[in-house]
């Protein structure tokens, strides 16, 4: 077979033209099937091999991201290692506004005979009968203005207290502020369990709530102290009259008196400035 066969100036019939293609490129090869192979190899190299990076790489960001990145199993433990805790403050925060507010006192309360008149703390309390007296001894007063008191219900037992004045020297670097009275709540009522209850081993907080009556604002909170043969319950407010220092009000009741305890009741709603008892 010649070129001149091939390319002659008849085109051959179709069957013809196949057996030409044959002897010319081989068996399983046909026109059409030729052209096809060579498109496919002008196709750029350049494309296969993008395509194969970026398949690569997604691949190798998910193997990261869920052996060592935000989606293992380690990384919540590390973001809770990490998150921060709670300040103290914060927490004791927390726990001071968790406190209810000073019960009522269920019973028959003391009658009252009158006020006495606090000037150096700039208040006045009820003057409480019955059992209670006013003591007029300075020495007994542990530092403050005014002193009333009960003789405990059994021989030997813890007196019932009612206590006034204003803030002693010694803890005036607790007053930072009108509104933040806890530290000097607590102050006062460290100040009393020592002074006048010294056998008592543990205190706890049980209530807490601000005061606001009668022109004044403050803050009360009540402690339940006991000893191995007692239990009393003591309630401090510490009470803003405008001054450099607050007021202070601390009264006790033994478990050996509990029939006093609607008299804590009676002083705390009763505290007024001493301006309005002229």
């Amino acid at each position: 077979m010649t070129a001149g066969q091939i390319s002659g100036p008849r085109t051959p019939p179709a069957h013809r033209q196949q057996e030409l293609w044959k002897a010319v490129f081989g068996e399983g090869q046909t026109a059409g099937s030729f052209v096809e192979d060579d498109e496919e190899e002008k196709r750029p190299i350049w494309l296969y091999a993008l395509v194969g990076s970026v398949i690569v790489a997604l691949t190798a960001a998910l193997l990261w991201a869920f052996l060592a990145g935000p989606l293992s199993a380690g990384a919540d433990a590390d973001d809770a290692k990490s998150a921060p805790s709670p300040s103290p403050s914060a927490t004791a925060a927390k726990s001071q506004a968790a406190l209810p507010p000073l019960p009522t006192y269920k019973g028959t309360p003391s009658p009252v005979l009158g006020v006495v008149a606090d000037r150096a703390a700039g208040i006045t309390l009820p003057r409480l009968g019955g059992p209670w007296r006013l003591d007029q001894d300075p020495q007994a007063k542990h530092g403050f203005a005014t002193r009333q008191y009960a003789p405990a219900g059994t021989a030997g037992g813890a007196e019932a207290l009612l206590l006034s004045g204003r803030l002693p020297e010694s803890l005036a670097s607790r007053y930072t502020a009108p509104d933040r009275l806890d530290p000097v709540v607590s102050a006062v009522a460290y100040q009393v369990r020592k002074s006048q209850f010294p056998e008592v081993t543990k205190a706890a907080k049980v209530a807490r709530q601000r005061l606001s009556r009668h022109g004044l604002t403050g803050l009360i909170a009540a402690y339940r102290m006991t000893s191995p043969g007692e239990t009393v319950t003591l309630v401090v407010a510490v009470v803003n009259t405008g001054t450099d220092l607050p007021s202070v009000v601390a009264m006790a009741v033994p478990a050996s008196a509990k029939e006093l305890l609607p008299d804590i009741n009676t002083v705390f709603r009763s505290i007024r400035p001493i301006r309005s008892s002229s």
